[in-house]
Order: C-alpha cells, then sequence, then structure tokens
C-alpha cells in the first residue's frame, strides 16, 4: 500500500510539471541570420562624439574652479564663442 502511495505521488507530480511547461507559451527562436545583420549594422555606423571646448577659470587670489566642457552651439547660445577666444577665427 505504501509503495502505491509513492508511486502515485511521483506520478502526480509528473503530470502537474508537465501541464505546467505546456501551459507557457513557446517562443520562436531568432534565427542566426538575423541577429549577425542586426550587428553588423549597428556595428557599421561609428558613433559621431560633438567637439567639446572647455574652459577653466583662472583668477589670481580666487578659489580654483572646476573646468567647463560645452560644444560650440551651447556656447555661442550664452554669448561666448571659443573659437574666437582661441583665436582660431
Amino acid at each position: 500500500m505504501f509503495a502505491a502511495y509513492i508511486i502515485t505521488s511521483k506520478v502526480l507530480g509528473l503530470v502537474t510539471a508537465a501541464s505546467a511547461f505546456a501551459a507557457q507559451p513557446e517562443v520562436a527562436p531568432a534565427t542566426a541570420g538575423l541577429t549577425v545583420a542586426a550587428t553588423e549594422a549597428v556595428a557599421a555606423t561609428p558613433t559621431v562624439r560633438e567637439r567639446r571646448y572647455c574652459i577653466k577659470d583662472r583668477r589670481e587670489g580666487a578659489p580654483p574652479r572646476p573646468k567647463i566642457c560645452r560644444t560650440r552651439d551651447d556656447w555661442r547660445a550664452r554669448g561666448f564663442d571659443p573659437l574666437i577666444a582661441l583665436g582660431r577665427l
């Protein structure tokens, strides 16, 4: 009788696990060709970094300040052109 109880519990456990596994939705595997094409497209486009101009204010007797880095458009929006300050224009 005890052996029948153990066998029945094992069978019910397997049926429960199988039904839970069958209830999960199946995910279609990605094809290798599509994955490679996507990574090649990302790798083919280089990232373009916008040039930044850094300025450090150094005044005698004043506490040191950190340098401020911004793009040229950001500096020009504040009324300052870094290329003129550097003597390049």
